[in-house]
């Protein structure tokens, strides 16, 4: 039953008629102008806007560094903690005796390709490559880089920045915002998720800005993502034409072609949203869930072979070991300056862009979750995809560096640029036709992948700017917004080359980690609350 406890619903003001009928223009205007503002100041001052994003940059990783650790894991205990409470059990994302409207399958298939499908495939070898090379472990003298026995550390620090912490953000935020809209009824929307402690005071600037912070650091996210699949997308074509067009002599793709590559992905985006959330996510999403077993298949089968199943177990094991004082350690930038530099190179990185995609994800979690129980929805949005990436590494990352410890690809995996190592363990792995179809698979995955991600992002920032109303499922303002994310990614690649992406989102989402902490105290009323 909802909660005594509950308020009115939420009224949210929204334009009656025109270009943003059925939008909060306060909410959709002002985040277009924020963006518009940050793209002509990198367009018209380019070194300026470098030499102050760097300092921001710096700024966060100083002061801020211990904010980002210390909060996901807090949301990880917290999770956790909830699974095991009863009221996880009957408390429903919907009102009393509401079911999923969502098969399992499809519900994970769209969970796990809009909520970090390009992302696995973008580090599928590179990072377990790069922490194989170096990792705190190496870099603290425990043990010797790039040999057998490093395998299972590397891997548990690619699990551990791609489990248990990054997806329980994204669980802070359904759980905040399915409690609040499909249990209580308010807009499906940003700030709703904070109403059982702000209350009616929402309907202002206050839940106005709370709104605009949550569009820019979904804008700052899945630009990013865009940014690392174009940079792949550039390299498969590379090694498939052989054109220099797509890269130069050492690998890196010019801008003229991560420019081009930007157009036809955001173009194939755009196709993607005005079909809609049935046709357009869920057909993309389950495209993407069979083209990616078709490459752990091959990476297992041609790769690592039955070993994959080793480096699983062994790899999860030192995860779950290690993982209580692993979430908690911050190495100290004087006295630990390397690991220091690594951790926010790495996993700082890492839990700025999962709190940059905690609003849309979890936005988009709670329309495709509607009437299931918080444990159901923990479970499935917290343990099942983690899984998943585990799986997925394993047999990915895993099968490169077992071919690397047996001598079978000559450091050639090692020794490749970033964007090159998942290219270079296909060449490994297959003869010469074998490697071109799937290196051609591997173009067309991250594709997909871009457009399952950026079209769940679209929806969900027309969702925050409408306020929840459905009058605001327009394919005019899906195409916009696609514009708009493309022009601000564009600027910034133009300016600041790949890396400046990377530093942009780092900053831009700092605001909104406040937001979600605040989301957990909304989650920990709601529970008290239905207790």
């Amino acid at each position: 039953m909802p909660s005594d406890t509950q308020t009115a619903q939420l009224q949210l003001r929204t334009v009656p008629a025109g270009f943003y009928r059925g939008f909060n223009p306060a909410v959709s205007i002002t985040a277009k102008v924020l963006i518009t503002l940050l793209m002509l100041l990198i367009l018209l001052a380019p070194a300026l806007a470098t030499q102050q994003l760097q300092m921001l940059k710096d700024l966060v990783l100083t002061r801020f560094a211990g904010w980002y650790i210390y909060l996901l894991s807090g949301f990880v205990l917290f999770n956790l903690t909830v699974v095991c409470l009863p009221v996880s059990g009957r408390l429903r994302l919907g009102p009393p005796g509401a079911r999923p409207e969502i098969g399992t399958f499809s519900w994970l298939a769209m969970m796990f390709c809009a909520g970090i499908g390009i992302g696995i495939l973008v580090f599928s070898v590179s990072e377990p490559v790069s922490d194989f090379l170096t990792n705190p472990d190496t870099l603290g003298g425990a043990l010797p880089a790039a040999q057998a026995e490093t395998l299972p550390s590397a891997m548990r620090f690619v699990f551990f920045h791609w489990g248990l912490s990054a997806w329980s953000s994204y669980v802070i935020v359904g759980l905040a915002l399915g409690l609040s809209c499909h249990r209580n009824g308010h807009p499906l929307t940003m700030r709703s998720a904070l109403e059982p402690l702000i209350g009616k005071r929402l309907e202002g600037r206050l839940g106005d800005v709370i709104d605009v912070l949550a569009i820019l650091a979904t804008v700052s996210g899945i630009a990013t993502t865009i940014v690392l699949g174009l940079e792949h997308i550039c390299s498969g074509l590379s090694e498939l034409t052989g054109s220099p067009f797509f890269a130069d002599q050492a690998g890196n793709p010019p801008l003229v072609a991560l420019l081009t590559a930007l157009v036809l992905a955001i173009a194939a985006t755009i196709a993607s949203i005005v079909s809609g959330l049935e046709r357009g996510v869920k057909w993309t999403s389950h495209c993407g869930i069979a083209l990616a077993f078709v490459v752990l298949a091959v990476f297992v089968v041609f790769g690592g072979g039955a070993r994959v199943i080793g480096v699983f177990v062994t790899s999860l094991l030192r995860y779950v070991q290690t993982l209580p004082s692993q979430m908690v350690t911050l190495y100290d930038p004087v006295q630990d300056s390397a690991r220091h530099l690594w951790q926010g190179d790495w996993t700082i990185f890492y839990w700025a862009w999962w709190i940059a995609f905690a609003p849309f994800v979890g936005l988009f979690l709670v329309r495709i979750s509607k009437g299931r129980t918080v444990r159901q929805f923990i479970l499935g949005a917290m343990l099942g995809p983690s899984l998943m990436c585990f799986a997925w590494f394993s047999g990915t990352g895993g099968s490169a560096l077992l071919m690397e410890i047996d001598g079978r690809a000559g450091g050639t995996i090692l020794q490749a640029e970033h964007a090159y190592r998942i290219v270079a363990a296909v060449n490994v792995m297959l003869g010469p036709t074998g490697a071109v179809l799937m290196t051609a698979v591997l173009t067309l995955l991250f594709l997909v992948l871009i457009m399952a991600s950026s079209t769940a992002a679209i929806i969900a920032i027309k969702s925050i700017g409408a306020g929840g109303s459905p009058q605001g499922e327009t394919p005019l303002h899906s195409m916009l917004w696609a514009v708009v994310i493309a022009a601000l990614t564009g600027a910034i690649i133009a300016a600041g080359g790949i890396g400046a992406i990377r530093d942009a989102m780092l900053v831009m989402t700092l605001p909104f980690s406040a937001v979600l902490a605040l989301m957990f105290l909304s989650v920990l009323r709601h529970l008290a609350s239905g207790a």
